[in-house]
């Protein structure tokens, strides 16, 4: 049956990200913390830019393979968007896009919507796996593949800080 949880709820990916590390690598809040004043849109792509220059944060994805952040930031991110292009046709996110950038509104915040058990187990693959190229030990691979997937089911919406102010894209 692919019906969704009743107590499941869409959830913030940031928050997602904040909750699994604060749980699994509370060394890493700091790196988070520098993340989150970017919006949703621009933390990937700081994530996966190789270093050029000066950046705020010090260092590229090259540099911090083994930090458990940007591994649940891209992880999840790939997710959101396996999920939203399993729902949305090609020619509706391209209309919308297109809108997005005729207004300039400020861009929404990435989110993940509430996902069947199906979609769950998905997502902790994708993060098991992710956590193993990255040569994370297997039992910790585990307990935060563990920790995304409570997370994304049991996260009430703006239960860290869901309403914090985050940078317009460009």
């Amino acid at each position: 049956m692919n019906t969704q949880s009743d107590c499941s709820t869409e959830v913030l990916l940031r928050d997602v990200v904040r909750k699994v590390v604060a749980d699994c690598a509370p060394e890493e809040t700091v790196v988070v913390e520098g993340l989150l004043r970017y919006s949703d849109a621009e933390v990937p792509a700081r994530l996966r830019r190789r270093r050029h220059g000066r950046d705020p944060l010090g260092f590229g994805l090259d540099d911090v393979v083994p930090l458990v952040t940007p591994l649940l930031w891209l992880t999840l991110e790939s997710a959101r968007q396996k999920l939203t292009d399993a729902a949305v046709d090609q020619a509706a996110r391209g209309s919308v896009s297109l809108w997005r950038r005729i207004r300039r509104r400020k861009a929404e915040p990435a989110t993940i919507p509430p996902l069947t058990r199906e979609q769950q187990a998905l997502v902790k693959r994708m993060v098991l796996d992710a956590a193993a190229e990255a040569g994370l030990s297997e039992s910790r691979a585990k307990r935060i593949a563990d920790g995304v997937v409570a997370g994304l089911a049991l996260a009430e919406p703006g239960e860290f800080h869901g309403d914090a102010d985050v940078r317009e894209t460009r």
